[in-house]
């Protein structure tokens, strides 16, 4: 029984309304409706769509209960199945290119165009540009019930979704149950991270307080209850509007004690038993088939005359049992079905499921595949010679449609049954370390790293050394070793290539050799060890190449082999001072790339990367931009994405473009990346928020991202020099000399021939400020000219061919060796087009500090005049506030500012002077020059700027100074 009202979701349904006109005025939203069993969740959103229905598309999709496996996009599917069925074949691969993925998923697109990649994103990205384009229309609604149960598959694509649409008219419903979204749920870290999207909304369903539940009551009997009526139903249910209607519905006594069933249990099956045997035995089937069962599947498992079937189901709807569905039958409510099944008797649900699966196969020799299903139901048959095969099947489906997060448990359930089976090397066609490999590949390519380790270990203990297969192994260890920069990667390959080496050659011997060759050199480089990597990864080239027009060479990929191999090359070449190489070997590696996204991706991240350390602000800018892009498409934001991000903000932070770069890190960790990505992006916070003036929050922010910098700088030098030129800038900002020095060493302990030469120059500039400054502090502790020698022989042996290094060592001179010349060369260099834009406003300021120091006064004031100036316009707020507080405490700010205003005001702002020095407020500066108070207000707040104070006071005192004059 249900009340035509729906009683206590007044809020709720206020806040989905407010959510709809966002989406409705062209703002994407997201929904994440959570609560109890009963609570209302169903009820509240078909409210809710019903209110709304003549305002945009509903696509509704459900998560199915299948033990925690289950066909990959199960939910997906099944929400865009109707919509692809209407729009037709041809509207579908117009709208999202025809690409494969999507056809992988729905056979009756037709055969599709060649695929972007080999990763979920490509697939991901087709359902968004979908979504998008039937939004353009008609605001659309897409509905995800019972996440609880969704298969990862579906999962990766509704956070894709989260995050990837962006602009058209979509609003995202998820709803789940909150009690079953436990500790190691595969949906519990999304659930928790999408609060930080701005965008999105989670509503957690409270249960009814006790004037809802004497209005649901009133409702339902069609009276006045009672009050103790009310406090005993209250009592007895907790205010949950399931139970509530359960109990009144089944007329129990008001005074809460006779007639009521004694547990929950035994409550949710009072429908159930009163119903006939032939109705009870059709729910049975329900219940075992799943949440929702087809009616044709139905009929098929009992074998009954539809007749028979039709009253038996109409039956159970009419009890309260059942509801019927587009295509078949479902439970009323979870619960009830949770409740049946635990009232089976022994054997029963067996035989039932063996029906099910039976049925099931029957129809995938038909073409209807439903491979995780047929595993599901063998299991739950206790047959694991026939769930074996099931599973491996189911695997390899997912594994087909790019379902990489439902590939991954369903190879593990086949794992599980290995030693249950018969022969079951010949039933898989593979040994079972070959299966754990490719578990723990399909691990790792979801994200799950570290079981993808655990896994490998397991492997790897069971596998005899010396053959292809450890080989094999050792390569997936050493990937995911990388990916979380733990120590043991770059041993790991090396293990590897020496195993390789006692095979011979082959092949399959050659492209394995090759890959491992190229892994171990991109770690290599990241360690400096620029010679070693470049040959290794020549010669994987080269091995790759061999095989490039061969079936094997392209069932492993072999052209993105290669444009890795290329790429990586390049970087080595320019590190070691071969820039035109370099720049070939890049557009090479691009070439080879074609349409490959992972190999696309790779160009990108180092090519923006080069481009910035070349000092080629707006062309790395341009790169990471159309990589970042890419990235979406891909659905690897959160990933390579991240890094791109990152690449893309420390160009527009050397243009001064701080909005834009603080906006795209922000968005960007609103996708709640992985911990060693995150980090690049806290630390490009930092740095912003240094030069912004914020050197309190700089710090903060990377005590924030320092425990994982610092894992990842224990082996990449890059990492490294980056933590601690961030580091030593900040300390510098805060005054404090001991942790600036601390950073510092992080260049002064580095050997030369191992440092990137991009990152070496402006270091240098940092640490010599940190040599200066603590020379001036009288600091004797620490051997100063030691340390400045060391500096200056790092700087010219790591990077003096570096296009860089002539911004930056005129600058490390004049810290260093301060004198006029010295000053002027790197005032003067301070103007390349490859300087960031703080550097000139930085070494203006130097500059001022040091003529002060020397008497004189006079140029002290010119540099400092123009340190503010310069500083203002490139919008330096750090620099003009540290001319500020030295203009205050030397005395020069006034006689600078005198200057500057007197040559620089208008007529009105002399006036405005004149009334801001005798103290008149904003409104009667107004009053007197017959102007509103809110020009008088932009007036005096331009005079501020151009006398440099930091408040009406202030500027009031050097206003009386100025008209003294």
């Amino acid at each position: 029984m249900q009340t035509s009202e729906l009683i206590g979701r007044d809020g709720e349904l206020s806040l989905l309304a407010e959510v709809m006109a966002d989406v409705v005025a062209g703002r994407p939203r997201t929904v994440a409706l959570g609560g109890e069993a009963g609570i209302g969740k169903t009820r509240l959103l078909t409210e809710f769509l019903e209110r709304h229905a003549g305002a945009a598309r509903v696509l509704i999709g459900r998560c199915v209960d299948l033990g925690g496996s289950g066909d990959a996009y199960t939910s997906i599917a099944g929400a865009l199945r109707p919509l692809i069925t209407e729009l037709g074949a041809d509207e579908v691969n117009r709208m999202t290119g025809g690409q494969r993925a999507m056809h992988r998923l729905f056979p009756q697109l037709g055969v599709g165009a060649e695929e972007r990649e080999s990763t979920p994103g490509g697939l991901h990205e087709s359902i968004a540009l979908l979504l998008e384009a039937v939004a353009v229309e008609r605001p659309l609604v897409l509905v995800i019930e019972d996440l609880h149960w969704v298969d990862p598959a579906s999962l990766a694509v509704v956070r894709f979704l989260t995050r990837a649409l962006s602009e058209a008219p979509i609003l995202l419903i998820i709803s789940y149950r909150s009690e079953d979204i436990g500790r190691g749920h595969i949906a519990r870290a999304f659930l928790a991270e999408l609060p930080r999207d701005r965008r999105a909304l989670r509503m957690d369903l409270p249960r009814l307080d006790r004037e809802s539940t004497r209005r649901l009551m009133r409702e339902l009997r069609g009276e006045v209850p009672e009050e103790t009526a009310v406090d005993a139903l209250l009592e007895r249910t907790d205010g949950v509007p399931f139970y509530i209607e359960e109990l009144i519905d089944l007329d129990a006594c008001e005074d809460g004690s006779a007639g009521l069933p004694d547990g929950l249990r035994d409550l949710l099956l009072l429908r159930y038993e009163r119903l006939s045997e032939a109705s009870q035995r059709i729910v049975r089937h329900v219940a075992v088939g799943g949440v929702e069962v087809e009616h044709d599947l139905l009929a098929a498992v009992l074998g009954q005359d539809p007749d028979t079937l039709d009253a038996a189901a109409w039956e159970a709807i009419g009890g309260g049992v059942l509801v019927a569905t587009a295509t078949g039958y479902g439970f009323r409510h979870a619960l009830m079905r949770e409740a049946i099944l635990q009232d089976f008797l022994p054997g029963v649900r067996e035989r039932l499921h063996e029906r099910y699966a039976i049925e099931l196969e029957r129809r995938a020799a038909e073409g209807r595949p439903a491979a995780a299903a047929i595993a599901h139901h063998w299991s739950g048959a206790r047959n694991a010679s026939r769930a074996f095969p099931a599973w491996l099947q189911a695997m390899r489906e997912a594994r087909a449609a790019l379902g990489y997060a439902s590939a991954a448990p369903n190879a593990e359930r086949a794992l599980a049954l290995w030693d249950r089976v018969d022969d079951p090397e010949a039933v898989a066609g593979m040994t079972r370390r070959e299966l754990m490999g490719r578990t723990a590949t399909y691990l790792r390519n979801a994200g799950d790293v570290e079981r993808s380790l655990a896994v490998l270990k397991l492997a790897l203990a069971d596998c005899p050394p010396g053959t292809l297969e450890h080989a094999l192994l050792l390569n997936n260890q050493g990937r995911g070793l990388a990916m979380l920069a733990r120590p043991g990667a770059i041993e790991v390959y090396r293990e590897a290539l020496a195993t390789l080496d006692t095979l011979g050659g082959g092949p399959k011997v050659d492209l394995m050799r090759a890959d491992v060759m190229v892994s171990l050199s991109g770690r290599l480089m990241l360690i400096g060890e620029d010679e070693d990597a470049l040959v290794l990864a020549e010669e994987g080239a080269a091995l790759a190449r061999r095989h490039a027009g061969s079936s094997l060479g392209r069932e492993q990929g072999v052209d993105r082999l290669q444009s890795v191999a290329e790429n990586l090359a390049a970087l080595c070449r320019g590190h070691m001072g071969q820039l035109d190489a370099a720049a070939a070997g890049l557009e090479r590696a691009r070439e080879l790339a074609g349409t490959d996204g992972p190999a696309l991706l790779r160009y990108w991240v180092n090519a923006s990367d080069h481009a910035y350390h070349l000092g080629e602000h707006r062309r790395a800018l341009a790169i990471a931009r159309e990589g970042l892009d890419a990235a979406r498409r891909y659905g690897a934001d959160r990933t390579s994405g991240v890094i791109l991000a990152s690449n893309a903000a420390d160009p527009l932070t050397d243009l001064g473009r701080w909005n834009e770069a603080r906006e795209l890190l922000e968005r960007s960790l609103e996708l709640a990346p992985p911990g060693s990505f995150r980090s690049y992006l806290v630390r490009g916070i930092a740095w912003l928020q240094l030069w912004q003036g914020d050197a309190a929050g700089a710090q903060a922010s990377m005590a924030d991202a320092r425990p994982q910098l610092a894992q990842t700088s224990r082996f990449e030098v890059q990492s490294r020099l980056n933590v601690g030129h961030v580091g030593a800038e900040i300390a510098l900002a805060l005054g404090d000399l001991a942790g600036a020095w601390r950073d510092a060493q992080a260049l002064l302990d580095a050997d030369p021939a191992r440092l990137h030469p991009g990152h070496v120059p402006p270091f240098s500039w940092t640490v010599a400020r940190v040599i200066s400054r603590m020379r001036d502090a009288g600091q004797t502790e620490v051997d100063l000219e030691g340390a400045a020698a060391t500096l200056r022989d790092i700087l010219d042996r790591a990077s003096a061919w570096w296009p860089t290094h002539a911004v930056w060592s005129p600058a490390v001179d004049a810290e260093l060796r301060p004198t006029h010349a010295a000053w002027d060369a790197a005032l003067a260099a301070s103007e390349s087009e490859r300087a960031p834009v703080y550097l000139r406003p930085a070494a203006l300021l130097r500059s001022a500090e040091w003529l002060l120091a020397v008497g004189d006064r006079a140029a002290a004031r010119e540099r400092l005049d123009e340190t503010l100036a310069e500083a203002a316009e490139r919008d330096v707020t750090s620099i003009r506030n540290a001319a500020l507080a030295l203009g205050r405490s030397s005395g020069l700010l006034r006689e600078a500012t005198t200057r500057t205003v007197a040559e620089g005001l208008t007529e009105r702002e002399r006036q405005v002077v004149e009334l801001v020095a005798a103290g008149l407020s904003n409104k009667q500066i107004g009053e007197r020059l017959f102007i509103s108070g809110k020009t008088a207000s932009v007036h005096v707040s331009a005079i501020l700027r151009k006398l440099g104070a930091a408040n009406r006071a202030e500027a009031a005192h050097l206003a009386r100074d100025l008209i003294a004059r």
